[in-house]
């Protein structure tokens, strides 16, 4: 059975292609691709993008026609993929045709532009499903770009947390509820889907454990209590002493001895006349009272 990671990136690549914001998620992805430093000028004038992630390459592959910048460039003369399929592929774009990019994604924030934060996700963001809690983390090469996403994230009340990590920028959202959001506004419904689907089942889980642990403490609890009940039952065993107690005492001591594992309530309900467990817990600290003053007491 697929992860949950392995189901939206699966999703993210497959997802159908629309012509309308294509432009939006190439720049995007574009955006994710960049360096950290400015010098990645050749000679010839082209940028140099690189990026360790094949399914990153697959995804652009299948929207790059659709975009404004695959009709003027095509995409296997600018791509380059190690033979062994390991390491960076490359990417040698027009440095007139970054320029562009570059403005598309300085409007990305005022426009709202999920597309493009979209392909931005797609190298720089990561989804973690640990034992307990959720996870949903972006990390960028430099400042600027992180900056761009964390304010088009703030302007959509989405609570990011923002520290280095390995000399790199991340921006961290826990909410699973808001992560279930972010999600949809990728398109990544089944995704989306699976993500609720396992946090009912952590719920019911965790409701479940939480009933179990309450019930073996109240057994527990139940059976503490019985027992050093039986111990003053035992002091009250002397003929003189069990002579001087009320009727009522001297039942519910008898009780205890004929149920030794019953609960205060059933206790109260056993009695000839059936009392309250208030009932029953006060008679037994009176009991216990007045056991620790006889001469031989608890």
């Amino acid at each position: 059975m697929k992860s949950i990671s392995e189901t939206m990136w699966d999703e993210w690549v497959f997802s159908p292609v629309s012509s309308t914001n294509a432009d939006s998620e190439v720049a995007g992805v574009l955006w994710g691709l960049m360096p950290a430093s400015p010098e990645f000028l050749t000679k010839e004038r082209l940028v140099i993008l690189s990026g360790r992630r094949l399914w990153v390459f697959r995804r652009l592959r299948r929207i790059w026609s659709h975009s404004r910048w695959g009709q003027r460039v095509e995409l296997p003369t600018i791509l380059n993929v190690p033979a062994s399929f390991k390491g960076n592929v490359t990417l040698s774009i027009p440095q007139t045709l970054i320029a562009e990019v570059v403005v598309w994604g300085e409007n990305a924030k005022r426009k709202n532009d999920w597309a493009w934060l979209r392909g931005v996700w797609g190298n720089c963001g990561s989804l973690y499903v640990p034992k307990s809690g959720y996870y949903l983390a972006f990390r960028f090469r430099f400042y600027r770009l992180m900056d761009m996403v964390l304010s088009l994230l703030k302007n959509n009340h989405f609570p990011m947390g923002k520290r280095m990590v390995d000399e790199q920028y991340e921006l961290l959202l826990r909410d699973q509820e808001k992560i279930v959001t972010l999600l949809s506004n990728f398109k990544l419904f089944d995704t989306s889907l699976k993500l609720e689907e396992k946090a009912i089942v952590r719920a019911m889980r965790d409701r479940a454990n939480r009933l179990v642990n309450c019930d073996a403490s109240n057994i527990r609890k139940t059976l503490e209590a019985a027992e050093w009940q039986l111990e003053i039952a035992k002091v009250f065993q002397n003929e003189k002493v069990w002579a001087t107690l009320p009727e009522p005492l001297k039942e519910l001591i008898e009780t205890r001895m004929q149920y030794p594992s019953a609960t205060l309530t059933e206790l109260g309900q056993l009695l000839s006349k059936p009392v309250s467990k208030s009932t029953v817990k006060y008679r037994w600290q009176k009991l216990k009272e007045m056991a620790e003053q006889l001469p031989h007491g608890i």
